[in-house]
């Protein structure tokens, strides 16, 4: 309501791009000039880079209001991780083509007839890719290729490519050099000037009538660019929290007082950095206020969240990160269940302690204590990474208590509903507010499953963010062969040995696994598998290997992070059924095969149940009589994280500007 208490015609500092907005800092104006030369020349490339709410996409916006659609046909698209072949299905798509079936190479004489019918009538085509800097080396290659379009000597298309910082690391790839051959000009947004921060908060101001109501003064402005560094994104929070802030109180001025005071505010809100209640006096963990609450069901979990938090950290404009952990109570325990802190990551691990149970009982626990944890300080998000019950149940429990449940891997390949994970999988992606996909692919099920689009974003997988971190504590697998008593032959075998990672111990997943030895060894081969497993689940395993026959089956105790990177990084082949694990492998340059328990187990028919553990066998058979097509660790595949980390501090913002927008229309 501050709109209409100061006499404005509208809300000046939107989050959203709006050209009418747009501004002209000195390099804004730059950047605009570049753009404006670019269409002119029309050919090759323009690249325009900048952070995040450095006002890339209202710059984009206000040359496409310039330009005249009589003379130059403009396309854009927002790229989302897209490989070669999603590129060209989605330019085609931007300019109106459907090329629903199609082959490439259909396509291909699709998008050149279209383009060149362009030209016979005059016009030309302008290609707009925003975030450039999540194409894949393919995706770009072909943007270069489609340059090569030409009806006499003009070129066909030109493509403006706009993205964040790293897309300039990209484009200085030596693999670039012919891309980088056909760009005509290139830029980056910085931040705005103190005295340009101050025009551009008078300018959005003036363009809703302001007549002076409130007043600025001069050490306000100061303060308003010392505290968003001139990022035009962070200018706009600022502002509209300060105006709100006065209108709350009828105020007729902002002071630096008031800016200091509003920022404070914002960064308790964002950070978590408001004083906690004692410890104590409520029985629950401190931290937990307007903080990003991840959760780890699992080892592999914890792996991924500490890089997601090291990610978080190095944002200042989001919450504090913890990391939310289950370990087993001692026997000695009450019937409380105990929240607490682990180890010494004090500051940022929060330990839930379950009691000895059933596994209804265990998840029963979890839901209880989150249930007492919200209701005495809710975070920001709860960040769910895994797809265990566990999971399921501290999502369930987050919607309920209306806190945003944040979906890391959402999308996964879906198998048989028949399975209770595959069954979680869907309930967790369908729970999420924010659902981030590994790729298009993840994307797109997950948009056809119901998902609202605004929803799901698509940022890479964090295989490789994961590996980057957890390389450099692995260990050598001598070790960990030595300690379990495996032939440290296995290591200079020519034929190597194939891992076994699955999230499903049950019995017909043993059963599976026997049953693909014994088709191996029917076939005259003899395969040396390795299988970790949960301590307790060592002795059975081994016992039922044995009595099985199935001597080239060891099983070792379940190891620590870097244990089991080491061991995949030395393997010949990965056997499972986890999807998070398939990435890690391809991340790795390790193959993989799918392992899905449903398939050979539960057909029902026994002849098909052989043909499905013969599949599996010949693959293992055929990946081993390959030769040695393992390559070096693909670490260079991210950082996802960091890029996850980005999307969700936009959201965060976005959703508290939607909370405040309600309030006021409340008020």
């Amino acid at each position: 309501m501050y709109e209409q208490f100061y006499g404005l015609s509208g809300p000046p500092f939107q989050i959203h791009p709006d050209p009418g907005f747009y501004f002209e800092s000195k390099g804004h104006a730059t950047a605009y000039q570049y753009l404006r030369f670019g269409a002119f020349q029309g050919e090759g490339f323009i690249v325009v880079t900048g952070e995040i709410g450095a006002g890339k996409t209202t710059l984009l916006r206000a040359l496409l209001a310039e330009l005249d659609p009589a003379r130059i046909v403009a396309a854009q698209i927002v790229s989302t991780q897209l490989q070669a072949d999603d590129l060209l299905s989605a330019v085609s798509l931007a300019f109106g083509i459907n090329v629903e079936g199609l082959s490439k190479a259909r396509v291909l004489v699709t998008l050149e007839a279209y383009l060149a019918t362009l030209a016979t009538s005059n016009r030309r085509a302008l290609l707009i890719v925003d975030e450039a800097q999540n194409l894949s080396p393919g995706a770009i290659e072909e943007l270069r290729m489609l340059s090569n379009f030409q009806f006499g000597n003009k070129a066909l298309l030109q493509s403006f490519l706009v993205g964040q910082p790293e897309l300039r690391d990209i484009i200085r790839l030596p693999q670039m050099e012919q891309l980088r051959q056909r760009v005509l000009a290139s830029c980056h947004l910085g931040p705005m000037q103190p005295q340009e921060t101050r025009a551009y908060v008078e300018h959005r101001l003036r363009h809703v009538g302001w007549s002076g109501r409130p007043a600025f003064d001069d050490e306000a402005f100061a303060a308003i660019h010392e505290a968003t560094q001139g990022v035009p994104r962070r200018i706009n929070a600022l502002c509209s929290r300060l105006l709100l802030s006065a209108f709350l109180e009828s105020g007729e001025r902002i002071d630096v007082e008031r800016v200091r005071r509003v920022q404070r505010e914002m960064r308790a809100e964002i950070s978590g950095e408001r004083e906690q209640p004692d410890e104590a006096a409520t029985g629950a963990p401190s931290g937990v206020a307007s903080s990003l609450l991840c959760v780890a069901g699992s080892e592999r979990d914890e792996r991924v969240a500490a890089v997601l938090m090291q990610a978080f950290a190095a944002r200042e404009d989001l919450p504090a990160a913890r990391l939310l952990r289950f370990v087993d109570a001692p026997e000695q325990a009450g019937d409380a269940v105990a929240p607490g802190r682990a180890g010494a990551a004090h500051d940022t691990t929060l330990t839930l302690e379950l009691r000895a149970g059933s596994h209804a009982s265990r998840v029963a626990q979890v839901a209880a204590a989150l249930a007492t944890l919200f209701e005495q300080s809710a975070p920001a998000a709860l960040v769910s990474i895994g797809d265990g019950a566990i999971d399921l149940a501290c999502a369930m429990v987050a919607s309920e208590a209306a806190i945003p449940v944040v979906r890391i891997g959402a999308g996964a390949s879906r198998g048989s509903r028949a399975l209770p994970g595959q069954r979680r999988r869907v309930l967790l992606d369908h729970v999420a507010s924010l659902a981030f996909a590994a790729d298009a692919t993840a994307g797109r099920l997950l948009e056809t499953e119901g998902l609202p689009s605004q929803c799901v974003r698509v940022c890479g997988s964090l295989a490789a963010d994961v590996l980057r971190m957890g390389l450099s504590s692995s260990v050598d697998p001598a070790l960990v062969f030595r300690r379990e008593g495996v032939p440290l032959s296995v290591l200079i075998d020519p034929a190597g040995y194939v891992l076994i990672g699955l999230d499903d111990s049950s019995d017909e997943t043993v059963d599976a696994v026997l049953g693909v030895d014994a088709q191996l060894r029917a076939m005259g081969w003899r395969v040396r598998m390795v299988w970790p497993v949960e301590p307790a689940l060592r002795d059975p395993l081994a016992q039922r290997c044995a009595a099985a026959g199935a001597a080239a089956v060891n099983v070792i105790e379940a190891s620590a992070g870097g244990e089991w990177l080491a061991l995949l990084r030395h393997a010949r082949c990965l056997l499972t059924d986890s999807d998070h694990l398939r990435d890690e492998a391809r991340a790795m340059g390790v193959s993989s095969l799918g392992f899905d328990a449903a398939a050979p187990l539960r057909a029902g028919d026994a002849g098909l149940r052989r043909q499905s553990l013969l599949r599996l066998a010949q693959g293992l058979a055929d990946t081993i009589a390959g030769g040695d097509v393992r390559v070096a660790p693909s670490v260079d595949q991210g950082p996802a994280a960091e890029r996850i980390a980005g999307v969700l501090s936009d959201w965060l913002l976005a959703r508290q500007d939607r909370n405040y927008r309600t309030f006021l229309e409340s008020s």
